[in-house]
């Protein structure tokens, strides 16, 4: 019994990592086939066996979360906003995007801004879209720290005690 606690305790570990001084969750909880992961479901991750769902909370800077591995694609820039349909494509199973450019920044052809497209099979959006790998995405940067200290007595507020 003790065992079976110490494996269900290292499982937990591995799902939560500290990064930067943040807990940070690496694996959604839910299984694939649960219904919340199904109505956000744009692609499939073939590297770790789970799909990619649309961060529902995340505009304007649109990404895709993988629900097995710490991976993130970052859509391009020149969206300004994505709507993921009802609708799903009869060879992935993926949800289908609505997705509209910004009127002065759209790739598309004769100026339009909007179309309608799935993700796992639009190589052009693909191309466009920037992947992150756990690795990169859980190291530090580095970088100036914070606020620094309040001197010698705290600062913050008043009262001088």
């Amino acid at each position: 019994k003790k065992y079976q606690i110490d494996r269900e305790d290292e499982l937990k570990e591995r799902q939560i990592r500290t990064v930067a001084g943040r807990a940070f969750t690496l694996e959604c909880p839910h299984p694939d086939g649960h219904p919340l992961i199904k109505k956000y479901q744009i692609a499939r991750d073939p590297e770790s066996d789970g799909v990619f769902c649309m961060d529902a909370h995340f505009g304007p800077k649109w990404r895709l979360i993988s629900t097995r591995s710490p991976t993130i694609i970052h859509l391009p820039k020149a969206i300004s906003k994505i709507t993921v349909l009802d609708r799903l494509d009869e060879d992935t199973s993926c949800h289908m995007l609505k997705i509209e450019y910004k009127a002065d920044s759209t790739p598309l052809e004769g100026g339009e801004t909007t179309y309608v497209t799935c993700f796992e099979k639009d190589e052009k959006l693909k191309e466009k879209s920037q992947t992150v790998h756990g690795n990169e995405r859980t190291q530090h940067k580095g970088g100036r720290g914070g606020r620094g200290g309040r001197g010698k007595r705290g600062g913050r507020g008043r009262g001088g005690r």
